[in-house]
């Protein structure tokens, strides 16, 4: 986080330095983004003039990243308020661009870097959009109170002269006004006119994965090359069991005979002191594997992601037993959550502040708003089903339907079943109004009239 004194004005000085702060975080992010898409210290090995040099890559950070986002967005967020305020507007323009989408980016590049940007704009048609921005290119700044209120976001971009940096191009935003800057060591220059926004904040968001700003795999690191060179010299002795050397004791062979050896594989005789025998390395298979399941434990244990190929997984587990294997896991996901929602709401309140200016709806207070995340968990339905009969008589029969996972909304559920109810009954029928064909009364209705 970076912090200025509240009321500071800004010259160029101040945004090279934000810039340079921002740029030491640079080669950080390229590892992390570069053991997500798998190219891992081990491909670069390099094992001198040995000729067997096997480099294995197993993608546990790729694994890592991607279950933490199954679990955490497998499910779009869902926004709820109060039913006297109308969130349609915003939930339509979320729904012009797929806000689920950008949501899972998001989430994917907040897992690797442990923090990422999204910038809210207006497009031409005086439209809310968000983008995602590339962490290596923005940053927000903060003011050194203790509430840590934004002072302004920027947007950069190196311009070259040659292979020298010569400038950046800089995009300014604060709760007020865009402006585009050229800046230089010691001079700032505005670029066409400063355009003022309504959307009431700095529209440039900060979603952190944690307050340390770490990735999920991040810590984990060395564990994974730890593991990927394990594998790799595994396979590595195995073949050079293959091409194990054969030794040959009291035995003179002329260079004819030691190629007709290589070609035929055969010995025809060995002298009565002679010997021979392979020279190959001793493997111990079952210590090699040990040492590798404890380094992949801890992988697992140390991320707090679990391996879902463990045994421990396996079968028919209840809800109860599966949620305490998920114990760590979901803390930790609860967390995630929780730094996420605060971006969320920020980007809600951006979208609401810039309708509520074109009379598109009314101001809704932020604290008024949850933002739901509804975990892409596995759920045992008739075990809950069971749950909700045993509680008809205790708790409402919304709070019990909502339990079912593969129910969105309970009281449209309720409903549709009421509804259905009323029209059965109301086109049902009472027996007894059936007329009894040995009624006296009705004898007269009923008979033929046959003519004599």
């Amino acid at each position: 986080m970076y912090t200025l004194p509240k009321g500071t004005k800004i010259n160029a000085k101040i945004l090279n330095d934000v810039i340079k702060y921002n740029e030491e975080f640079k080669k950080r992010y390229d590892r992390l983004e570069r053991y997500y898409l798998g190219k891992h210290d081990i491909v670069n090995r390099k094992k001198g003039d040995i000729s067997i040099n096997n480099k294995v890559m197993v993608n546990h950070a790729k694994y890592i990243t991607d279950i933490n986002i199954g679990y955490l967005l497998g499910n779009p967020v869902d926004y709820q308020v109060n039913d006297e305020y109308d969130i349609e507007p915003i939930l339509k323009e979320f729904n012009k661009q797929t806000i689920s989408d950008l949501d899972s980016e998001i989430a994917k590049d907040l897992s690797i870097f442990g923090v990422q940007h999204e910038y809210v704009y207006a497009n031409e048609n005086s439209e809310p959009k968000s983008c995602e921005i590339d962490n290596r290119n923005a940053i927000v700044v903060y003011d050194d109170t203790v509430e840590h209120n934004k002072l302004f976001g920027m947007i950069y971009r190196p311009i070259y002269k040659g292979n020298v940096i010569d400038h950046y191009e800089v995009i300014y935003c604060d709760n007020k006004e865009i402006i585009t800057y050229e800046c230089k060591n010691k001079t700032l220059n505005k670029i066409g006119t400063a355009k003022s926004h309504v959307f009431g904040e700095v529209p440039l968001i900060e979603y952190k994965n944690n307050p340390e700003y770490l990735g999920d795999f991040e810590e984990v690191i060395s564990l994974i090359d730890a593991y990927n060179i394990l594998q790799s010299d595994r396979i590595n002795d195995k073949e050079q069991l293959v091409d194990a050397i054969l030794c040959l004791y009291n035995m003179d062979f002329t260079p004819e005979q030691s190629e007709m050896l290589k070609e035929t594989r055969m010995l025809s005789s060995i002298p009565e002191d002679g010997k021979v025998e392979y020279l190959i390395k001793q493997l111990n298979e079952q210590q090699v594997d040990i040492l590798r399941q404890n380094i992949e434990r801890d992988i697992h244990k140390i991320s707090m992601t679990p391996n879902m190929s463990d045994e421990n997984f396996t079968g028919n587990s209840s809800g109860v037993a599966l949620k305490y294997k998920l114990l760590a896991f979901e803390q930790n996901i609860k967390n995630k959550s929780r730094y996420m929602e605060k971006g969320l709401k920020e980007r809600f309140k951006l979208y609401n502040n810039f309708l509520s200016t074109n009379s598109k709806m009314e101001i809704i207070p932020i604290e008024e708003v949850d933002v739901v995340f509804t975990r892409n968990l596995p759920t045992n339905d008739y075990e809950t089903s069971q749950m909700i009969n045993n509680l008809t008589d205790l708790i409402d029969r919304e709070t019990l339907i909502s339990q079912l996972s593969f129910i969105k909304d309970a009281s449209d559920i309720i409903e549709a079943k009421d509804k259905e109810d009323k029209d059965r009954e109301d086109n049902s029928f009472n027996i007894n109004e059936i007329p009894n064909i040995n009624d006296d009364n009705n004898q007269e209705s009923i008979e033929p009239n046959i003519e004599e």
